[in-house]
């Protein structure tokens, strides 16, 4: 007799191995999806260690203007920059691979490289599809490449050279900030800013005697100039006359009245870092410092004043002179002057005088005009005059300057 088939057996039988099947096949797919999982996370960790460890030095700025290139370009005199140069050092371990270069936030295409090798490449927007030259500010807007423009091999250096003339609109003058953004494949952004220097002026009068004369000199340090990204080169200094300044302070001078400044004369070595200059003039003056580092930059330091000083040309001597009164043509005035160490008339300088005793060999009939004082005070043209007549002598003075004693003699014509 035939036994009949257990369905239900055969059933449990077959559900339990899909069971098994299922079961062995999602843990697979989770042991795959684990071992994704982990592959991207240690490529992830990759990519942010690689990132992280990715480094560009910037150094070896260098600016130039190129009139030349300028006039090509319908421009004329231009004092702004016409190309930047600088070295990229790849400090990491991996070679680097650059996106994109901006100056001043603007990125730029026109440029040229050159690798230690010596090898030199150039790349601009023309040949990644966008206008030569200046781009877009904006990444979304293309203004990186999606590849690389050329890649600095670990541990060397690449020199790039960009043109700076593609945009007249927004030009870098010597006195402006350079930002530069180095962009690499990375998306890393290393970043150097060249800042213009600051021009410093210290002021002080330094004194030498001379007899008995004092005489006061300028002297102009600007010592405590600086650049943060290079070294001072140049010192070039002005010096302004401001006499002529409208002021309410009387006599200090302005220096904020630039229209009525007037150039002083200055000898060459006025292009030292200190220096020591005589005046021609008691002052104010007005003096302005422009420094220039290495890097080409360039800044002023603006006006700085220095006050009126009469020593700066003293009173050095006296000088006497006869002078004939025209109507009788008869000597009998004496004129003297006080002159500073220019050789020029000092005014309003005090002149003493003093007439011989009669024990005097030459002065017992000398006489002087009574409406002169013992004291007076020069004019605009640094002289005293006198009315004399007869024989005799007398002693003038002024200050600390060395006395005159003038001899008079017979040709003074007595028209008192």
């Amino acid at each position: 007799m035939t036994r009949p088939l257990n369905d239900q057996g055969v059933s449990v039988i077959i559900g339990t191995l899909l069971l098994i099947l299922i079961t062995v096949t999602a843990a697979a797919a989770l042991g795959l999806m684990i071992s994704q999982m982990q592959k991207d996370a240690m490529n992830r960790q990759s990519h942010i260690a690689a990132v992280n460890s990715e480094k560009i030095q910037i150094s070896g700025v260098m600016l130039n203007n190129n009139n030349d290139t300028w006039s090509q370009l319908g421009v004329d005199n231009s004092q702004n920059w016409s190309l930047i140069s600088f070295n990229m050092m790849n400090l990491n371990t991996q070679d680097v691979s650059i996106n994109g270069i901006a100056i001043n936030n603007r990125y730029l295409f026109n440029f040229s490289f050159t690798s230690l090798s010596g090898s030199v490449s150039s790349g601009n927007c023309t040949s990644l599809g966008s206008p030569q030259g200046w781009c877009n500010t904006s990444y979304a807007s293309g203004s990186y490449s999606n590849s690389s423009f050329f890649t600095i091999p670990a541990g060397q250096s690449t020199r790039v050279t960009l043109d700076l003339t593609s945009v007249t609109a927004q030009p870098i003058g010597p006195d402006d900030q350079v930002d530069i953004k180095v962009l690499t494949s990375l998306t890393n952004i290393f970043e150097q800013i060249i800042k213009p220097p600051t021009a410093v002026i210290s002021y002080n009068t330094a004194t030498t005697t001379l007899g008995t004369t004092q005489l006061d000199n300028i002297v102009l340090d600007g010592s405590q100039s600086s650049s943060e990204n290079a070294t001072i080169v140049s010192w070039n200094w002005t010096l302004m006359n401001a006499t002529q300044t409208i002021t309410n302070f009387a006599p200090m001078g302005n220096c904020s009245d630039i229209n009525d400044l007037s150039t002083v004369d200055v000898p060459p070595y006025f292009s030292t870092k200190i220096i020591h200059f005589s005046p021609t003039i008691s002052g104010p003056f007005c003096a302005n410092l422009t420094v220039q580092d290495s890097n080409g930059m360039i800044a002023s330091s603006g006006y700085q004043l220095i006050p009126e000083d009469a020593g700066f040309v003293p009173p050095s001597y006296l000088t006497y002179a006869p002078g004939n009164d025209w109507s009788t043509n008869l000597t009998h005035k004496m004129n003297v002057t006080v002159n500073n160490i220019r050789n020029k008339g000092v005014p309003g300088q005090s002149v003493s005088y003093s007439i011989g005793q009669p024990s005097d060999t030459h002065g017992f009939n000398w006489t002087l005009d009574s409406s002169f004082n013992s004291i007076s005070e020069t004019d605009s043209d640094g002289t005293v005059t006198y009315d004399v007549c007869g024989n005799g002598t007398v002693t003038v003075g002024s200050g600390n300057l060395p006395t005159k004693t003038i001899i008079t003699s017979g040709n003074y014509g007595c028209q008192i």
